[in-house]
């Protein structure tokens, strides 16, 4: 059985994203890590936090960090949790009942740069994230030699 590690980080909504980045920078003194059309990360000084315009989040989504995801998944499933889907108008689905936009469309599980990502609704109809790390290849970039 998998554990958990610790805290990975926290998704916002954020259904206006730019005042919300405008906020965050003020109060974390940082421009976000990573800042896209519809999300923005930020890290650093132990906080991570995700912002996010797209509907899957409708409050506060911590995702914990375990070290095998699969495992986890497994056996949260087992337990009587039930795998989330990212949907094509960006919200979040039971697993099997529409298609899946972003991930794997057996597990749910999502592969990002740098870590893989899952979201199951417990029993008790929480939901919860899930965050395993994965080391980056960046490799070189275009051009080098």
């Amino acid at each position: 059985m998998t554990h958990i590690k610790g805290f990975g980080n926290v998704v916002l909504p954020a259904r206006d994203l730019q005042p919300s980045i405008a906020t965050w920078s003020a109060l974390l003194g940082q421009p976000p890590a990573f800042q896209g059309d519809d999300f923005a990360f930020f890290t650093g000084q132990g906080v991570e936090i995700g912002l996010t315009s797209k509907p899957w989040v409708d409050y506060p989504l911590v995702f914990w960090t375990v070290d095998d995801i699969d495992t986890t998944h497994r056996n949260l499933l087992a337990a009587g949790a039930t795998a989330m889907v990212e949907i094509a108008d960006g919200s979040l689905a039971v697993l099997g009942t529409s298609d899946v936009a972003n991930g794997d469309p057996a597990t749910g599980i999502v592969d990002v740069p740098g870590g893989r990502l899952a979201v199951v609704r417990a029993a008790d109809g929480n939901l919860l994230g899930l965050n395993q790390a994965v080391a980056m290849d960046w490799g070189s970039a275009p051009g080098d030699a």
